[in-house]
């Protein structure tokens, strides 16, 4: 009886490091000094908005959006409606790229001359058969797709000073941002 719970405890964590979450944070987490989830903004245009996560680096500031679908996606930078296929069937979903960049606009104008980066990280189960379009990932080139980033100059102390300016301003469920949090 013992050794049935041992496998199936194993089989847990092993299914457990093989989705795309604990992937993700696998890779993220090495390169990030601080990060934040589901905070609210001002757009810089008399609104606000939700960013689903941000994580300060040493070269600047990481805006992310995760995508947990599968199939195959078909969309391009400036297509407005996106397709996803799997199982025989399509499906249409609203151009993930706009929302980003709009949070991105809104994060620079908060934190001018820091870098703002992006990825928009769909799962490791999808993939784009017509081709990537900037600022898209799979979990399987996420790594990749990083190295860039990576490469940028080192920023430590104006980026730290941004990021704290910037969670003055935050809000999550109607209280001030706290650092820190688990995705």
């Amino acid at each position: 009886m013992i050794a049935i719970v041992v496998i199936l405890i194993i089989l847990a964590i092993s299914k457990r490091r093989q989705s795309s979450e604990y992937r993700i944070r696998k890779i993220l987490t090495p390169i990030t000094r601080s990060k934040i989830k589901n905070i609210i903004i001002p757009d810089g245009i008399g609104g606000i908005l939700e960013i689903e996560q941000l994580r300060l680096l040493d070269q600047g500031i990481l805006i992310i959006e995760t995508y947990p679908v599968s199939g195959h996606l078909f969309g391009a930078e400036e297509i407005d409606q996106w397709t996803q296929l799997v199982n025989g069937r399509s499906y249409k979903f609203a151009n993930p790229l706009r929302h980003i960049r709009t949070s991105r606009q809104a994060v620079m104008s908060l934190m001018p001359n820091i870098p703002v980066f992006y990825r928009v990280i769909f799962s490791a189960d999808t993939s784009f058969p017509k081709g990537k379009p900037e600022g898209i990932s799979v979990v399987d080139s996420l790594s990749h797709d990083l190295r860039p980033i990576q490469s940028e100059p080192k920023l430590v102390e104006q980026t730290q000073q941004a990021w704290d300016k910037l969670l003055s301003v935050a809000r999550k469920n109607g209280r001030s941002a706290e650092v820190g949090e688990e995705i």
